[in-house]
């Protein structure tokens, strides 16, 4: 028998040349009811993603040597593409069609192969731990996009590789994460939904067990057959309508409608589930997307925050700082970021001082201000407040009103760091020497158990 993979991938070859690309959009132009130029490069892009992870699929139950051909072999294809499109003599309007693919589907295109591959590789090699979870390898994922996004592609293929063993990718992250993540998130659901429709011994067992028990793989070589399951990478793209059976992604659901939904039944289910929620209530916090934009969702920010304060996870305390202090934020959110803080006490100070170090400048009202005052009284909130008020310069708005909170949280320890202030050279007017004087005044009074009126806008 011919190999599988090398049948395949001549396949493939032959899709993603000129002549093939306007076969296939023929095709499917032919099959519409009526003409949507994206719909078809659409199916055009899932013609290719179904030929490419079927080729990956053959070639790994063929061999090692194999599976490795296929993999430079896809790989080349798919950067290829600007040269196997190009034809000066084609007609005005597939060269436009062309272009659009080119700028738009044959990006997303090389992301989601970027990660078939890894997951296809991690599962050749053995390279995976049954015993991770697929959810806080995503999460993992997530929280390393920005500084490093090849160590995130290396977490989400290694959930891959457990996806093709069989566990589930929960639908709910495609609207969790954004950008390329997005893009292999869903590539690695339509992957699953390919090969559950074409490989009859799938999930897989380890590979060496696969290649037993798998019968020779039979090429499929008509193209229509590929075409008519563009219905599966539309499902596949699909969150589910209907109410969650699994338990997490009903308590999920729950706590993104809001903080108010989280009654003590709620509460107790979270506590019981609380590994399994923690990776996709941590994505939700720091998730920008969710906050601004088409797909804002300030509600389930805020029950995410309500939970994970319940729980006392202090792997987001930082995140929940920049939500409460952040002025763009959205009032409920931020407002749920400080309540939250405050409950946490102890566990977040380190965080806000470290936010405070950070700090380069500080507006007046300044809800961080707001924050340290309102945070536990401890030696970690007064040298906090401390430090914010030696680091700010006098033509900082906020500096006068750190002065005030100092006063107002009422440790005389303050007025030794206020009189060093009262002798600087660069104040810079009346009004702050009045300001300063009046917290050292206070605080004073309030050694010797006297009772003084608090000012200022923190003592209203």
């Amino acid at each position: 028998m011919a190999s599988a993979y090398r049948e395949l991938l001549s396949r493939l070859e032959a899709t993603s040349t000129y002549e093939g690309f306007v076969a296939t959009l023929v095709d499917i132009r032919d099959s519409m009811l009526f003409y949507d130029r994206d719909l078809m490069l659409a199916g055009y892009a899932g013609t290719l993603e179904g030929l490419i992870v079927s080729t990956l699929a053959a070639a790994c139950l063929e061999g090692d040597a194999a599976a490795e051909d296929a993999f430079a072999s896809v790989r080349e294809v798919v950067d290829e593409f600007p040269h196997r499109l190009a034809d000066p003599s084609a007609p005005a309007d597939v060269q436009a069609v062309a272009e659009v693919f080119l700028r738009v589907g044959c990006w997303m295109l090389r992301e989601r192969v970027s990660a078939y591959l890894l997951a296809f590789s991690r599962y050749l090699h053995g390279d995976y731990d049954m015993e991770s979870s697929v959810d806080q390898l995503v999460a993992a994922g997530h929280g390393l996009m920005d500084r490093d996004p090849q160590a995130a592609l290396d977490r989400v293929g290694e959930a891959g590789a457990l996806m093709l063993r069989g566990r589930t990718l929960r639908p709910r992250w495609a609207d969790l994460v954004d950008g390329r993540l997005q893009l292999w998130v869903t590539g690695l659901r339509y992957m699953v939904a390919h090969l559950a429709s074409t490989v009859p011994s799938f999930p897989w067992a380890p590979i060496e067990e696969e290649r037993r028990r798998s019968p020779p793989v039979r090429a499929v070589v008509d193209l229509d057959a590929f075409r008519r399951r563009r219905s599966v990478l539309r499902d596949a793209w699909q969150p589910p309508t209907a109410c969650p059976t699994d338990p997490v992604d009903a308590l999920v659901e729950r706590i993104f409608d809001g903080p108010g939904t989280l009654d003590p039944p709620t509460l107790a289910s979270l506590e019981r589930m609380s590994e399994q929620v923690l990776p996709l209530l941590a994505v939700t916090v720091r998730a920008r997307h969710l906050l601004d934009g088409p797909g804002a969702r300030p509600v389930a920010v805020a029950g995410a925050i309500r939970a994970l304060a319940h729980l006392r996870r202090h792997e987001v305390v930082a995140r929940l700082v920049e939500l409460a202090t952040d002025p763009v934020v959205p009032g409920m959110v931020a407002g749920e970021a400080r309540a939250a803080l405050e409950r946490m006490g102890h566990l977040a100070i380190d965080a806000v001082r470290e936010y405070v170090q950070r700090a380069p400048s500080l507006s007046a009202g300044s809800a961080l201000v707001e924050l340290l005052v309102r945070m536990p009284r401890s030696d970690q909130t007064f040298h906090a407040l401390v430090e914010l008020f030696q680091r700010l310069r006098w033509d900082d708005e906020g500096k006068l009103e750190v002065a005030a909170a100092l006063a107002d949280y009422g440790d005389r320890r303050a007025v030794a760091v206020l009189r060093q202030a009262l002798e600087d050279p660069r104040l810079p007017s009346d009004r702050a020497r009045r300001t300063l004087q009046s917290a050292v005044r206070r605080l004073t009074a309030a050694g010797r158990g006297q009772r003084t009126p608090r000012r200022g806008r923190l003592a209203r």
